[in-house]
């Protein structure tokens, strides 16, 4: 193999283990599309509209869901494919989990 063969190889081996984190650090997040107030992207700490800091909306079934025990002033709630756990006093998004990475 001649030294012309090793520096298309190298590049392409830096490329890919350069992009392997990118992917890897992706945040879970959910899109709200709210009447009046337009598109909002949910993210780990990201403030929630208010309604879903409402006992209604809370999961009762988390360990069902296998789900973590909420703390104190935490619910988890439903939102499209992400299950979220809100802190209720501040309306926080805590985590995110889809809801295909929880056993059924």
């Amino acid at each position: 193999m001649t030294n012309d063969n090793y520096l298309p190889r190298l590049l392409l081996a830096a490329v890919c283990a350069l992009s392997i984190p990118a992917f890897a650090d992706e945040e879970p997040s959910v899109k709200l599309d709210r009447p009046g107030a337009g598109m909002q992207e949910i993210k780990k700490g990201s403030k929630l509209p208010d309604g879903y800091k409402r006992e209604a909306l809370a999961l009762k079934d988390w360990d069902k869901r296998h789900l973590t025990a909420p703390g104190e002033n935490e619910q988890w709630v439903e939102i499209q494919d992400k299950y979220v756990l809100v802190n209720i006093p501040s309306g926080l998004a805590k985590t995110l989990v889809d809801k295909s990475a929880v056993q059924k």
